[in-house]
């Protein structure tokens, strides 16, 4: 896989298409799935911001980047870059690569290239999809990227329904009606002034995962 350089910047066109998109996407994600989205005044409007979400299916970034109100960046495994033209999409939707079996040092400093320039970065502290609906253990990257982009701070939020689209063995596509909401904004800064990085993190994830599982139990 070739060296990823973030975008950042981006056109005036650019920006007019992307919100044409989202827009084609509510109107599609409303009709088909029902979505119903509450939290809206929970978001902060400007400035630096990690979105951290539960990751129930492959379509959980083109829901959070529909509804949310800002422009959202997502890190997405290294391996859907392989291919040029997929590649291409997801860079267009502001994904970057990331390797999910070891420190993506990369993908680290990418991450915090994205929050410095007070732009929203979403992640999923699972690492992987839960497509049972049932929360797993959050890993420490939160906590991590959080230190290292000073002290950036992170809205919460859960999906529901989402796990219910494409359903296994024969991979049949469901319509469910599908949730999302926003919790209350979690203010890092006097946990890193108060405790030592190591210590930090630790807080920051529970603090994290313990808002997404009360979220995502409003919306089940």
């Amino acid at each position: 896989m070739k060296e990823y350089k973030i975008k950042l910047k981006r056109s005036k066109a650019f920006h007019v298409l992307y919100s044409f998109l989202k827009l084609i996407l509510t109107i599609l994600f409303k009709m088909v799935y029902r979505v119903e989205v509450s939290g809206y005044e929970n978001i902060p409007k400007k400035g630096r911001l990690i979105l951290c979400s539960n990751h129930l299916s492959y379509v959980d970034p083109l829901l959070i980047g529909a509804y949310f109100s800002r422009h959202v960046y997502f890190m997405a495994k290294k391996e859907v870059f392989n291919s040029r033209v997929l590649g291409e999409i997801v860079s267009f939707l502001n994904a970057f690569p990331v390797n999910r079996t070891s420190l993506d040092r990369k993908a680290i400093k990418n991450s915090c290239e994205i929050l410095n320039s007070d732009e929203v970065l979403c992640m999923f502290p699972e690492g992987t999809r839960s497509t049972e609906g049932v929360i797993k253990d959050g890993l420490r990257g939160v906590g991590l990227i959080s230190i290292l982009s000073s002290n950036s701070p992170i809205l919460p939020m859960a999906l529901s329904g989402a796990n219910k689209i494409i359903q296994k063995p024969r991979k049949r596509i469901f319509f469910p009606k599908v949730k999302i909401i926003y919790g209350n904004l979690i203010d890092t800064s006097s946990i890193i002034k108060e405790n030592d990085n190591k210590t930090a993190i630790s807080i920051i994830l529970n603090k994290t995962m313990g808002s997404i599982k009360e979220l995502y139990e409003r919306i089940k």
